[in-house]
């Protein structure tokens, strides 16, 4: 099976309006980069004179807004005062969450407790400490009824030991000891297949993911940094509750 973007699968689906001058905004950006950009959408925003222009620099997608003519760029959050809302952030929750529904078991390496009751995803990278540390209390998430699905995000890029060392856990035959033996520090067999990784580490560039572990949970929103099961079990609980 060759794996396509779910990236590009749920952006089409969800196309601004025809009417946007796609052209116009990948001008501009040519501007000032000098990767490949394509607009994926264009849309309203609160202020006026203001787009949110969706791009695709070829590491995974990002939110911009770029004045209608095309003549300047805001690089960061739009924060709503008064509703005290990061609106950039609740668009990238929206993402994240459509992403991660796109991502079947086919293409996590999950860690499930027989009755769970709470589901978390985690990008993760071989060789960083904390997703070492997390890996080794997964008996301790699974007792308290958190299901973990890994998704790998190799910090060093996709041309890189860590990102060889993730394709070799997700062809092995037994992808769970894999992954444990992996985080232990063992070697795991060298092998290729069709897989994931690259498509996983665009995921987590598109959901702001940009240090290892980050946690994310089914509606969308990310929880960056390692959290140990009590207290992650603490704070989903509070989340649900709201």
């Amino acid at each position: 099976m060759k794996y396509i973007s779910v990236i590009s699968l749920i952006l089409s689906a969800n196309m601004a309006s025809a009417e946007a001058d796609f052209d116009k905004y990948e001008t501009a950006l040519s501007k000032v980069s000098s990767s490949n950009i394509k607009v994926l959408s264009v849309e309203d925003t609160p202020i006026s004179g203001v787009k949110e222009v969706m791009i695709d620099g070829g590491r995974g997608s990002e939110i911009l807004y770029l004045s209608d003519d095309g003549k300047y760029i805001i690089n960061g959050s739009l924060f709503d005062i008064d509703n005290r809302v990061d609106l950039t952030d609740q668009k990238k929750s929206g993402i994240r969450k459509d992403l991660l529904a796109s991502m079947g078991d086919s293409q996590r390496i999950n860690f499930y407790p027989e009755n769970m009751t709470q589901h978390v995803t985690v990008f993760t990278d071989i060789d960083c400490g904390y997703c070492r540390k997390l890996h080794a209390e997964m008996a301790e998430y699974n007792e308290l009824g958190i299901g973990i699905s890994y998704l790998f995000f190799p910090r060093a890029g996709l041309q890189s030991a860590s990102f060889d060392k993730a394709v070799n856990v997700w062809c092995a035959a037994d992808q769970q000891k894999a992954m444990t033996m992996s985080k232990a520090g063992e070697p795991v067999e060298p092998k290729t297949c069709d897989n994931p990784i690259a498509e996983h580490y665009k995921a987590g560039i598109s959901s702001g993911v940009s240090g290892t572990p980050a946690l994310v949970l089914d509606d969308g929103t990310i929880m960056p940094g390692y959290l140990p099961p009590q207290q992650l079990k603490q704070r989903l609980d509070s989340l649900s509750a709201k």
